[in-house]
């Protein structure tokens, strides 16, 4: 008994990392979209849409009467890059 837990334990304590992970990364893409509306609405106004990027990598993109802001971070010790875009009326400048 005591050899099978052994055995076993590594691939259970992998799969609760890969799970952790996993859970993490898709809690920062929400954020990272849920950022990138606000700077986009932010360079749509005028304001500094740098100040909503928490940490991110912010780019703004024109488009016609329409400002994107384009997010970026890297997550799980740079295993991963997550993107997040969003656009808004640039009526405001």
């Amino acid at each position: 008994m005591a050899a099978e837990l052994a055995a076993a334990l590594p691939a259970v304590v992998l799969a609760l990392g890969v799970a952790v992970g996993a859970v993490a990364a898709a809690a920062t893409q929400v954020s990272l979209e849920q950022s990138a509306g606000a700077a986009a609405r932010a360079a749509g106004r005028g304001d500094a849409p740098g100040d909503y990027g928490e940490g991110a990598a912010v780019r703004i993109e024109q488009q016609g009467e329409l400002v994107c802001a384009v997010l970026s971070r890297q997550v799980l010790a740079g295993a991963l890059e997550l993107t997040a875009r969003s656009c808004a009326h640039g009526g405001g400048r």
